[in-house]
C-alpha cells in the first residue's frame, strides 16, 4: 500500500540516514517527500500548508522547529547511527512521544527497556544507511588512486566522532597522533567538517563513508558508530580510549529540560570508574568494546597489531555487529517500510521479520 510521508532532517547525519530509506519507499511507489526544516521553518509556507500528518526523524531538532511553526501531528523516529554510548539516546521525553520508533539493533531495544520498560512503540529495525555498506562494491586501486592512497599497502580509516569545535583533545584532533603513518584517510564526523583543511580530511559527498569503510584494512575511531560499521564489514577496528567523549557521561548535561531518566539512574552512570570501563553502555551493564582499545600514543602500535592479527577479535566484532544492527543484510529499508506500512494502515506496532 502507499502512502504519504514526509521526511525531514536538519543535519548532514539525519539526511545520510534518511535518504536510503526515502529512496527505497519512492521506488515502491510511496508518495514522500525528503525535506530540510530549517531554522525559521516558515520561509517554506508550502511546505507547512502541504506536510503530513506523520512525519520521519532521525533527530529532534526539526520536530521542535517543525512544532513552533504550529505543526500537530506524528512522528517517526529511525535512528541516526549505531552507537549505543551516547548518553542521550532515549534519555529525552521526545523519544517517549514517538508513535513508532525503530531499534537499530537490540543493544539499543535494552537501552530503552533499562530506562522505561513500560515503552511498547519500539521495533527492532536496523539501520537503513547499512543497505548500501553491504551491497556496495568499490574498485579500490581507483577510489586509493583518487585520494593518494597506496591500494597495494594497508590503509587506516581514522573516522571519529564530533567534538572537535569544542574540545582540543576530542574528534577529528588526534589525527594528529597519526602523522608519522603514511595510507591514512581522515574523515571528520559532520559535525567537525569546518577542521577538516587543518588535518587534509575528506568530506564524504552527504555524509556518506561506506566507500571509506570498504577501502579501509583497518579503522580507527572512538566512540562512533563507524566502528560498528566496520564491524559488518569484519574490519579489525582500534576504540581510541580518551578522558572524555561527546554526548557521553560524565560529559556535564547541556539541556535543562525535556529529561526522562530518573536521578537515580543518572548518578549511577555518572559514578562509573571510566578509567576501567571507558566504553561501558549508558543504562545497561556492558562494555561496547570490539577490537584493540589504545591511548592517543598507542595507535600507531596497535594499528600495527590489528593489520599483523586481523582475526584477534573476529568474535567481538561479530557480536556487535549482530547487536548494534539488527539483520544487517542490506533489507533494512524494505523491513522498515513494511512495519510503517503496517502501523500507518493498522494503527499497531507489530515486530516483522521480513
Amino acid at each position: 500500500m502507499s502512502h504519504t510521508l514526509d521526511l525531514v532532517y536538519s543535519t548532514t547525519k539525519g539526511y545520510a540516514s534518511l535518504l536510503p530509506l526515502f529512496q527505497y519507499m519512492k521506488q515502491v511507489g510511496w508518495a514522500v517527500r525528503f525535506t530540510k526544516v530549517h531554522r525559521n521553518c516558515f520561509r517554506n509556507r508550502a511546505f507547512l500548508k502541504a506536510i503530513s500528518s506523520t512525519i520521519v526523524i532521525a533527530y529532534d531538532q526539526p520536530l521542535v522547529r517543525l512544532e513552533k511553526c504550529g505543526w500537530q501531528g506524528q512522528f517517526i523516529y529511525i535512528e541516526h547511527g549505531l552507537s549505543p554510548m551516547k548518553y542521550y539516546t532515549y534519555k529525552y521525553d521526545f523519544f517517549q512521544r514517538a508513535a513508532l520508533l525503530f531499534y537499530p539493533g537490540e543493544v539499543f531495544k535494552r537501552k530503552m527497556e533499562a530506562i522505561n520498560p513500560d515503552f511498547s512503540r519500539g521495533l527492532l529495525g536496523g539501520y537503513p544507511k547499512v543497505d548500501e555498506l553491504v551491497n556496495q562494491t568499490i574498485d579500490k586501486a581507483s577510489l586509493g588512486q583518487q585520494f593518494s592512497l597506496d591500494p597495494d599497502k594497508p590503509i587506516t580509516l581514522f573516522a571519529p566522532s564530533w567534538g572537535g569545535r569544542k574540545n582540543p583533545a576530542a574528534g577529528i584532533h588526534n589525527a594528529k597522533h597519526l602523522s608519522r603513518l603514511d595510507n591514512v584517510l581522515i574523515v571528520p564526523h559532520s559535525a567537525d567538517y569546518s577542521l577538516a583543511r587543518k588535518y587534509g580530511a575528506v568530506k564524504p559527498d552527504g555524509g556518506n563513508i561506506n566507500r571509506f569503510l570498504h577501502l579501509a584494512d583497518v579503522v580507527v575511531s572512538d566512540v562512533s558508530s563507524v566502528l560498528a560499521e566496520a564491524a559488518i564489514l569484519d574490519k579489525p577496528v582500534i576504540q581510541l580510549i580518551l578522558p572524555h567523549y561527546p554526548g557521553c557521561f560524565p560529559e556535564q548535561e547541556r539541556r535543562r529540560s525535556g529529561i526522562w531518566v530518573s536521578d537515580t539512574i543518572i548518578a549511577r552512570e555518572q559514578n562509573t570508574d571510566r578509567a576501567t570501563r571507558p566504553f561501558k553502555i549508558p543504562y545497561i551493564d556492558e562494555d561496547w568494546i570490539m577490537g584493540h582499545t589504545a591511548l592517543p600514543d598507542e595507535l600507531e602500535e596497535s594499528i600495527g597489531a590489528a593489520l599483523e592479527h586481523p582475526d584477534q577479535f573476529k568474535q567481538e566484532r561479530q557480536f556487535w555487529a549482530e547487536q548494534s544492527c539488527w539483520k544487517a543484510d542490506g533489507h533494512s529499508c524494505q523491513r522498515i517500510t513494511h512495519m510503517i506500512d503496517h502501523f500507518l494502515s493498522n494503527n499497531t506496532v507489530r515486530q516483522l521479520p521480513d
